[in-house]
């Protein structure tokens, strides 16, 4: 089942929103740090030493863990997931199912499939819709506000998280498409020199988030929590994990420094 119709956006709207939304710049209220983890290594063996970490880091800082059990849903229960799935959530950490879009291209419908499974198969907080395009053509935002919409017809407390990967048109934010928009995926190189956009002040720093692979140690990860910071960005995950296909698969080796780093940042009493 998906929606009866399509919202359209005409350029006069999209005009007005940009319009309405792009206001005065000021700093936005900040609210906590929250690590967004791409959980995308299986639960076993060294993968359930990960989910285990993963789920006691919520006694100290928020935490959000994207499930991806075959990019996407699979097509049956998982029962090793639905173990890590409702262990992590009893200790507080929040669930997102991941699903792909092929940069708008994939059907709809399959997307929908997919949404539609997570709720069957998984206990969930809300969805990440991954490969997301940052083109701001009116098709691309029919797309996404649809998947957005449906989501949120579905259950109005789930959170929609989708990544462009790249900082993507104000638009986006604005209307919204998204609770929050991952607006950085890369190594350290391209963070260092990444220009953030002065409009992204006018929103609320969970608008935002940030994720960056191949950081060697805990001190320049440290340094690149400051940054995320200073650019407005309230999510965060800093890994030293690193490849081409997936550079999620595993928990950063200073994981625990990276969870106490970010309670005591967060004014947190027992870091």
């Amino acid at each position: 089942m998906f929606l009866g119709s399509r919202i359209r956006i005409h350029a006069a709207a999209v005009l007005a929103a940009v319009a309405l939304f792009a206001g005065g710049s000021h700093w936005a209220f900040a609210a906590p740090l929250e690590l967004l983890v791409p959980a995308y290594f299986y639960p076993e063996a060294k993968g359930l030493t990960y989910w285990a970490n993963l789920t006691a880091a919520a006694s100290k800082a928020p935490v959000t863990a994207i499930v991806n059990p075959n990019s996407g849903p699979g097509t049956s229960v998982d029962p090793n997931y639905t173990a890590v799935v409702n262990n992590a959530r009893a200790a507080g950490v929040k669930t997102i199912g991941y699903v792909p879009t092929s940069y708008g291209a994939r059907p709809l419908n399959d997307v929908v499939t997919d949404i539609n499974r997570y709720l069957s198969f998984y206990a969930i907080d809300g969805i990440f819709i991954d490969e997301m395009a940052d083109d701001g053509s009116a098709a691309s935002v029919n797309y996404y506000l649809a998947i957005y919409q449906y989501i949120k017809g579905l259950n109005p407390g789930f959170r929609v998280i989708m990544n462009p990967g790249t900082t993507a048109p104000e638009l986006y934010v604005g209307l919204p498409l998204a609770d929050a928009l991952v607006t950085f995926e890369s190594g350290p190189r391209p963070y260092r020199r990444l220009q953030t956009p002065t409009w992204v002040r006018n929103y609320a720093n969970d608008r935002f988030a940030h994720l960056v692979h191949d950081v060697g140690t805990l001190d320049t990860a440290l340094g690149f929590i400051t940054l995320a910071q200073q650019r407005n960005a309230g999510l965060v995950y800093i890994t030293n994990d690193k490849g081409a296909s997936n550079p999620w698969n595993s928990l950063p080796a200073y994981w625990s420094g990276l969870v106490s780093e970010v309670c005591r940042r967060n004014g947190g009493a027992n870091c």
